[in-house]
């Protein structure tokens, strides 16, 4: 079992720690269940409350939902069992709560478990993505090796692309040996898997602390904002991403062959199921709304943020369709 602790700038501390068959030996606690994760695993928890998961799930509607179930369990430590939406929406409501002393995350999607909840909850409102923040860590973070890598050999390989944007954004080593793996068409074993999140954590861990952010992750917000919550977090983050690459590469702070990797991957590894289309009309008026927008670059380039300015951003848009994947290439 391995275990790292992060510090915030607040001297508040965090442990994650990293193993298997964790959902049976959680700590004592309200425990807030993604009803998905029930589905898939079966599993019934102790003093256990089901909730859905997916983005419409943060709202103040709910915040008020689980400050009744707080109310009612008369319990002083909550343990989220779900993914990023979920984590954010439960995370928002316990960090105000002063009945609560403790909170434990259990991750079940490889995205949350690759980009733990170290930056603080976020809440929706008024159809505006994380317009609602509070910035507190969790107490643990419960990484089960087990769980995602079932999310990868059941469900869908594609997560392994969340891997590749954590590695794509911090760790360039990582992210060669990961797109060479991808390349390579061969499947990853559950003891490549261990070692893959945990390499991206800590390179999350690395990019985090010194104040920087997953590429992909402004736009990508905007897009969510764009539709009104209803296109999905993953292809959001990830059109955010390949957006965010190509406007580093026009203005000559990106390296151009990281960037073709990286479309690469994505061409290869993209979910059918996820949205490939953007409302950039709506987009568009967002960045203005907003005066323009701030990208983040790959590892291993000078600046770490890059601010593009509507008007720019909008020129930029038009030199394109953008209607759908093919159109990134």
């Amino acid at each position: 079992m391995r275990r790292i602790t992060f510090t915030s700038e607040s001297a508040e501390r965090c442990q994650l720690i990293f193993g298997k068959a964790f959902a049976g030996r959680l700590p004592e606690s309200l425990k807030i269940v993604d009803s998905g994760f029930r589905k898939v695993f079966g599993e019934r928890l102790e003093d256990e409350y089901l909730m859905p998961g997916g983005e419409h799930v943060k709202s103040v509607d709910r915040v008020f939902e689980i400050y009744q179930v707080i109310r009612a369990s008369r319990r002083k430590a909550i343990t989220v069992v779900g993914g990023g939406s979920l984590i954010d929406l439960v995370g928002y409501a316990s960090s105000g709560h002063t009945d609560i002393e403790k909170l434990f995350l259990f991750p079940t999607t490889t995205v949350s478990q690759v980009m733990p909840a170290l930056k603080g909850f976020r809440v929706n409102f008024e159809f505006v993505k994380d317009l609602l923040s509070f910035n507190c860590l969790p107490d643990k973070i419960f990484i089960d090796f087990e769980v995602s890598y079932r999310e990868y050999a059941c469900s869908s390989k594609s997560v392994l692309i969340f891997p590749l944007l954590v590695a794509l954004s911090f760790d360039n080593r990582l992210f060669k040996y990961l797109f060479n793996v991808v390349v390579s068409g061969k499947d990853i074993s559950a003891e490549q898997w261990e070692d893959i999140v945990f390499s991206s954590v800590k390179a999350y861990l690395k990019g985090i602390e010194t104040g920087r952010f997953v590429v992909g992750t402004e736009i990508g917000r905007l897009i969510e904002t764009a539709s009104r919550l209803k296109a999905g977090y993953d292809s959001s983050l990830l059109f955010g991403a390949m957006m965010e690459l190509r406007l580093a590469e026009k203005f000559g702070t990106g390296d151009s062959s990281v960037t073709e990797d990286f479309f690469r991957v994505v061409k290869l590894l993209w979910d059918s199921r996820w949205s490939s289309r953007i409302d950039m009309s709506s987009l568009v008026d967002l960045v203005e709304q907003k005066g323009g927008v701030r990208i983040s670059t790959p590892d291993g380039n000078l600046d770490k943020t890059y601010f593009v300015g509507c008007s720019v951003f909008e020129r930029f848009v038009r030199e394109k369709t953008w209607r759908g994947l093919e159109n990134f290439v």
